[in-house]
């Protein structure tokens, strides 16, 4: 687990006064130390910003942190998971990077999530609404002519207005797209959330805190985190795992691309000889039909059948 802050070397007011680099909150060390148990009010304001719900949070006791000693792994930590009132469920997944069948993943999330209220012989009127909120920060191509932030629920085809059950509820955003909102309204409060998890050094985020009191809090708390120098040693290993693992990628990609070009050469290669070979039986044929030669011996020598020999015939005649 993580040690508090003020075991650490370097003093918060540091971190405020000389411009020490905040911690970056889109990595998943980083988040799941700030949206935690003792936190609960930034935690409620960024659920609350993006439901539009007033909600009182009950239990935040599953927001772990499991620090890796290995430098070569990533730091194993367990889903933000926060019971609502009444019960309600909410997830908050950050996605640096877009994998593979992406939206399937987060549907099989929730639906684990769902299933997860219940143990067996329970009655199903137990299970309460469960929220996932998929953060990510790139863009996804179906959704290139949608908002930011999208909303999914299980609908009737027909009558829109219909929903089938109010358990289900998928918040997806955008972050990259979320930035561009900032610049036509800056009082978009989760497009706000969303500049400050990219980076909350910027002077945008500076700005935007002396306003939003829950921007403000999360700042505030933030630079304490950065002075934490087990947690920067986590965030270290998070993003040299994410590199390594961007840069084995691309390996790969490149190679498949090289392999494909290699291939791509030595079939045409072959395609050349063979069409090479092709043309020098037409151009021997040709000239023994000129010196009038039998037909059958032309198909000895050049291996052609009759029928292709006499189809070469009709051409040059």
């Amino acid at each position: 687990m993580i040690k508090n802050h003020e075991e650490e070397n370097l003093n918060v007011e540091e971190v405020r006064l000389k411009g020490y680099k905040l911690l970056s909150p889109k990595y998943d060390v980083v988040f799941h130390a700030l949206f935690r148990k003792g936190n609960e009010n930034i935690t409620k304001a960024l659920i609350q910003d993006i439901t539009k719900r007033e909600y009182k949070i009950i239990d935040m006791d599953k927001n772990v942190i499991i620090a890796n000693n290995d430098i070569e792994k990533k730091n194993e930590i367990l889903d933000l998971k926060v019971e609502l009132d009444d019960g309600e469920i909410c997830n908050i997944e950050i996605q640096l990077i877009n994998k593979k069948n992406f939206r399937e993943r987060m549907l099989e999330y929730w639906a684990k999530l769902y299933s997860s209220q219940l143990d067996k012989g329970e009655d199903y009127t137990k299970l309460k609404r469960t929220i996932l909120i998929a953060i990510v920060d790139f863009n996804i191509k179906e959704f290139i002519d949608e908002d930011y932030h999208t909303i999914w629920r299980i609908r009737e085809d027909k009558n829109k207005k219909l929903i089938l059950t109010n358990n289900f509820e998928l918040h997806i955003i955008e972050m990259k797209k979320a930035k561009e909102i900032l610049g036509n309204n800056k009082g978009d409060k989760v497009a706000q959330w969303m500049s400050f998890f990219d980076n909350p050094n910027s002077m945008e985020v500076k700005c935007m805190s002396e306003e939003n009191q829950d921007i403000n809090e999360a700042l505030e708390q933030l630079r304490k985190l950065s002075a934490n120098k087990q947690l920067r040693e986590m965030l270290d290993r998070e993003e040299r795992y994410e590199r390594d693992r961007i840069a084995e990628m691309q390996y790969a990609k490149e190679e498949a691309q090289a392999e494909g070009r290699e291939k791509g050469r030595a079939e045409g290669k072959a395609e050349g000889k063979a069409e090479g070979k092709a043309e020098h039986k037409r151009e021997v044929t040709i000239k023994m039909l000129k010196k009038e030669l039998p037909i059958k011996l032309i198909s000895e020598i050049t291996n052609l059948t009759e029928k292709e020999i006499m189809k070469i015939k009709k051409q040059i005649n």
